[in-house]
């Protein structure tokens, strides 16, 4: 990116810096365009300003979209801190408007991959006027929302879809678990043809179904044996549990499980808040983004697509 830079004194304004931040979170110009609401040509220009005034070259043009330099992660670091301390003076300034209130439905990802409670006890005693209402969308809560059936989406998934906006909350690791009764019946730490597989279907949103596993399992074992074939993550963890085999799960999920010592399976999945541009800065959908960017304050956000 090229373009005249302010002459050497000039202060630094913070417009350049947010769209160097909307890049930063979208993986690419066109989304970041889209998610401000300008041309793609806007968004070139502020952060060409940007690299041209501090002299740094803050992304790599790849083939699937822009890679922060190392100059580029230090300076969304410092960048991430200014747009938090402004969020909060405009907060603070918007004190004396009136409390938000009424239902914000939100639709949820499997809990047993994440635990949104927590979260929602927290937003509840942050605003204690708005009401709840929750439904489970399984793995596929972004589609939910992107149908407009909700306010917002608690979604695990590595593809967001584009027309939704966001951040990640969080990062699902998996691992080899079983019970440890399980295990004591096969006489301690079997060898992966020596046991029976639970897989469960991820649906398309999270890009971590069953084929996935079958690849992982497949460079464990030759001819794993399937005991059964679950729905979702939820109905697997269970079946672990039971004693029906051993599974890929996610980590803290399983954390009463006994680990197995199986190579990695080398794969994770996102966890996003979501909502559509158009109820972003609706009252309520907006008190929920303003709580969890306090409670996540200073975590990078991930790109909202996992790209090549």
């Amino acid at each position: 990116m090229t373009a005249a830079g302010p002459a050497p004194g000039d202060p630094l304004r913070w417009e350049p810096i947010r769209y160097f931040v909307a890049v930063a979170r979208a993986g690419s110009v066109m989304a970041a365009a889209r998610q401000l609401g300008v041309g793609h040509a806007t968004v070139l220009r502020n952060v060409a300003r940007l690299e041209a005034g501090l002299g740094l070259r803050l992304f790599d043009h790849v083939r699937t979209g822009y890679r922060l330099t190392a100059d580029g992660e230090d300076v969304l670091d410092n960048a991430l801190a200014m747009e938090a301390q402004a969020e909060a003076l405009l907060r603070r300034a918007s004190g004396k408007s009136p409390e938000p209130e009424g239902r914000l439905k939100l639709v949820l990802a499997d809990a047993s991959l994440f635990d949104p409670m927590p979260l929602l006890e927290g937003f509840r005693r942050a605003a204690p006027r708005i009401e709840l209402a929750i439904e489970d969308a399984g793995e596929a809560a972004d589609s939910r929302l992107a149908d407009l059936h909700a306010d917002a989406a608690i979604a695990v998934t590595n593809a967001p879809p584009d027309e939704l906006v966001g951040r990640q909350l969080s990062r699902i690791r998996f691992g080899w678990f079983a019970a440890p009764g399980y295990l004591a019946a096969l006489g301690g730490a079997p060898s992966a043809d020596a046991v029976d597989w639970v897989v469960w279907h991820g649906g398309g949103a999270t890009g971590l179904g069953e084929r996935w596993q079958e690849e992982a399992l497949h460079r464990l074992t030759g001819r794993p044996s399937v005991a059964l074939r679950a729905g979702r993550h939820a109905e697997a963890l269970a079946a672990v549990r039971a004693g029906l085999g051993a599974g890929l799960l996610g980590a803290d999920a399983a954390a009463e499980l006994q680990p197995l010592p199986f190579a990695d399976p080398g794969a994770g999945v996102g966890v996003w808040l979501l909502t559509h541009p158009d109820l972003r800065r609706s009252g309520r959908v907006q008190a929920l983004f303003d709580f969890v960017a306090d409670r996540f304050h200073g975590e990078r956000p991930g790109p909202p697509r996992r790209r090549g």
